[in-house]
Order: C-alpha cells, then structure tokens, then sequence
C-alpha cells in the first residue's frame, strides 16, 4: 500500500509589516516599572486589600503625568 500524498503549500517568504507604534502608557513605560510602581502603592496602603487592577492602573496614570501627559 502506498501513503496518501498531502499537499504541501509552498512556505510564505514575504516579509512582514511592522505594528505601527503607538504613544501610550503601554509602550512608554516597561511593564517592569509600571509593576514597581504598583507595588508601591500597594505597600502604601499597608498592604491591605487585593486592588492589583486600580494599582495597576494608577502607576501607569503616574508615570503618564511624570512625562506631562494626561
């Protein structure tokens, strides 16, 4: 008996177009140092509560206003 052939398309060698950079928060500051930052306004409430999504976004709100965006 002999395998069934499979049809093979031929590999896509066209070369790709970079995403277009966009200015925001995300792309400005690492997810490393919007991290510090949220942790830090964790520890500044004494550790209480599990807000990691208001933290979150508060230190990228900050570190936006530090470069005077708003």
């Amino acid at each position: 008996m002999s395998k069934p052939k499979v049809q093979v398309s031929p590999k896509d060698t066209s070369p790709k177009q970079a995403e277009p950079f966009t200015n925001d928060s995300t792309s400005t500051f690492s997810d490393e140092e919007i991290r510090v930052r949220a942790y830090q306004i964790y520890e500044s409430r004494d550790r209480n509560g599990n807000h990691a999504d208001e933290d979150w976004s508060q230190a990228q709100t900050e570190l936006m206003e530090l470069l005077g965006g708003k």
